[in-house]
């Protein structure tokens, strides 16, 4: 977990992989590897502490992370990294580290995480972000990978409180392999990119996507009960219905099923949750598809 996503403190700012175009001339670290793969964090005036404890300003949830791992701070217009006496060690470049000054390009290694410390727009800094990019998103759509969404729905439920509520969504386009077999993959294609822009037009705020693979897509509601959450799968379901798809010279209507679930209270588990949608999703398409499961 990191404090403050998103949010600008004295600290440090950061921020999700997603909002980062205009922060590229910015001091920051990118965590390269690890189980925050893909997150930025813009460097201020006053110390960033690293470590396991969700005290530290990035906590990393592992255990080859000390509790109190290390800290970066800046010193004289330069920015300087200390251990803080951890089990493992701090690695600078590959090297133990008990004091050093931080270069652009510096890598961090932090238990099984690593980190890479740019002062501005370097050519890395930016090989790194098409790097983070591959690992993170969906290349067709946008959307988050399966695996990343995975580690955000984890997240999310680990940050759920004892009477929160987090809902899935889980849509698939109904016979989308004819439409490969009768109008061929670029087709299908067209099709994936175009139910993807009604998903993206039509989430809720705060709302995350992600194409799980195929033609699956998956859709967390933060703070949203099963009642609620149906009434949104019900109206993408019917907008992407009544959106038929212009290809070459004809219009191609197609319709998804959706399975939807709820997770009430702190500590679920990312993979019971997507169980349950999924076999929701599957009575909708057992109940003759383009519908959604459970009904009202």
């Amino acid at each position: 977990m990191i404090k403050d996503q998103n949010f600008k403190t004295d600290r440090a700012t950061v921020l999700d992989p997603a909002t980062t175009q205009d922060t590229q001339s910015s001091p920051r670290l990118i965590i390269v590897s690890g189980v925050l793969l893909g997150h930025q964090i813009e460097l201020g005036e006053a110390p960033v502490t690293i470590g396991r404890s969700s005290e530290c300003t990035i906590a990393l949830p592992h255990p080859s992370v000390s509790r109190q791992h290390c800290r970066i701070w800046r010193e004289n217009g330069r920015y300087r990294i200390e251990d803080l006496g951890s089990t493992n060690r701090t690695f600078l470049n590959g090297d133990v580290v008990t004091r050093a000054e931080l270069r652009d390009g510096d890598q961090i290694s932090i238990g099984s995480n690593a980190l890479k410390f740019f002062v501005g727009a370097s050519v890395e800094a930016r090989y790194h972000d098409e790097l983070i990019d591959l690992a993170i998103y969906d290349s067709l759509t946008g959307f988050y990978n399966r695996r990343h969404f995975r580690s955000l729905l984890d997240d999310e439920l680990k940050k759920s409180a004892d009477d929160g509520v987090v809902s899935l969504l889980m849509l698939d386009l109904d016979y989308f392999k004819a439409i490969n077999d009768q109008h061929g993959h670029l087709v299908g294609d067209q099709v994936l990119t175009g139910v993807a822009d009604v998903l993206r037009a039509r989430a809720p705020s705060g709302a995350f996507i992600g194409r799980l693979g195929g033609e699956e897509f998956a859709m967390v509601l933060r703070d949203m009960g099963l009642h609620a959450a149906i009434d949104v799968a019900e109206l993408l379901r019917a907008a992407i219905g009544a959106h038929p798809l212009t290809l070459r010279d004809k219009q191609l209507r197609v319709t998804v099923s959706a399975g939807v679930a709820e997770c009430v209270g702190r500590g679920g588990v990312s993979s019971d949750l997507l169980r349950s949608a999924d076999q929701q999703l599957y009575r909708a398409k057992q109940s003759g598809r383009d519908r959604v499961s459970p009904e009202k």
